[in-house]
């Protein structure tokens, strides 16, 4: 089960805390114990205090998370290709000259046009 909400409310630390010589026993917490904290600026969260273990093992779960995300986009990629491979495609002169134009005449107009 999750931390209870008094489990949080013991767990945010204004950063004045730390400066008034509670930072030994945070600091013992979170590596004993796994615990996180938040550290309050003005009354504000503003950072979180976590094992190094901890931390670990949240980054190896984002870099998997980031994987499987790209595996996703590329599932859906493919599969788009392949919706569109069964549809009548032509090349791209083709289509210049399908819309009354002239690769010729589309090389004089990117000549003209400019970048800033």
């Amino acid at each position: 089960m999750g931390p209870t909400l008094l489990d949080l409310t013991e767990r945010l630390v204004p950063i004045s805390d730390l400066s008034q010589g509670k930072a030994g026993k945070i600091f013992k917490d979170v590596s004993e114990n796994n615990h996180e904290y938040i550290i309050l600026k003005n009354n504000q969260p503003t950072a979180v205090l976590l094992s190094v273990k901890e931390y670990k093992a949240t980054q190896e779960k984002l870099a998997k998370l980031e994987k499987l995300l790209e595996k996703i986009e590329n599932i859906r990629l493919l599969k788009l290709v392949e919706s569109r491979t069964n549809d009548h495609t032509s090349s791209f002169e083709t289509f210049v000259k399908e819309q009354g134009f002239s690769m010729e005449e589309l090389e004089a107009l990117s000549e003209s046009v400019e970048f800033e």
